[in-house]
């Protein structure tokens, strides 16, 4: 695909900024935001990087925190343990802006701020979900909540247990910490292409056997 191209694909992208959890405090938007600004194009040489970099960067700006939140978890979160995730997220982009790293080493550090938030995030999204789905002790909440997707305080109610982690985590088990399954991708995708191959090379000698018959029929 051809830079400019996607890069207008993903200033696209980032003109439909997801709401999430993150994206619910502006400070961490405007944060994303400068950070983005700071580091691209101006400490990218190779233009391959400098679209993966923009593409992890716009992504955390849109809806990565939210499906995460929505998806691992049931999307509400205390604000106070909110509140040092964002925290958080502002002092590493605060301390990216500053340092000296370039190209791969600078792309490597996006990916390693992502990880890292994505645990503080977690933290504090298992937190809530553990007390709010705990039927001894969610009727005891005082801390309030954000919805993480419509941004909204709510106050702390129980969550129903069809909803809570026991009954959907496995499959975002999978996603998101299984080790073995995500070492096992770059075999999967393998054996994926090398099917495709041969259900490519098959059909192509299918064709010519076609054509020699076709042609000997219309040369008799």
């Amino acid at each position: 695909m051809p830079l400019a191209l996607a890069l207008l694909l993903l200033l696209g992208l980032s003109a439909h900024r997801g709401r999430g959890c993150l994206q619910c405090d502006h400070s961490v938007l405007e944060a994303l935001s400068q950070l983005r600004s700071a580091l691209i194009p101006k400490r990218f040489h190779l233009d391959s990087l400098q679209v993966r970099a923009q593409a992890l960067l716009l992504s955390m700006e849109g809806p990565f925190f939210r499906d995460y939140a929505l998806n691992a978890f049931v999307g509400k979160v205390g604000i106070d343990h909110l509140d040092f995730v964002a925290s958080f997220i502002k002092n590493q982009t605060n301390h990216l802006m500053v340092n000296s790293l370039r190209d791969g080493p600078l792309l490597e550090e996006l990916v390693v701020l992502r990880e890292r938030v994505i645990k503080e995030l977690k933290k504090a999204l298992k937190s809530y979900e553990l007390k709010a789905c705990d039927r001894k002790i969610c009727h005891l909440l005082k801390e309030k909540a954000l919805d993480c997707l419509h941004c909204q305080k709510i106050s702390p109610r129980c969550i129903p247990r069809k909803h809570c982690f026991v009954d959907r985590q496995p499959r975002m088990a999978l996603q998101y910490e299984d080790s073995a399954y995500l070492q096992n991708q770059p075999e999967s995708g393998v054996i994926i292409s090398v099917f495709l191959a041969i259900i490519a090379f098959g059909v192509i000698v299918a064709s010519a056997i076609t054509y020699r018959q076709n042609r000997k029929i219309l040369l008799q």
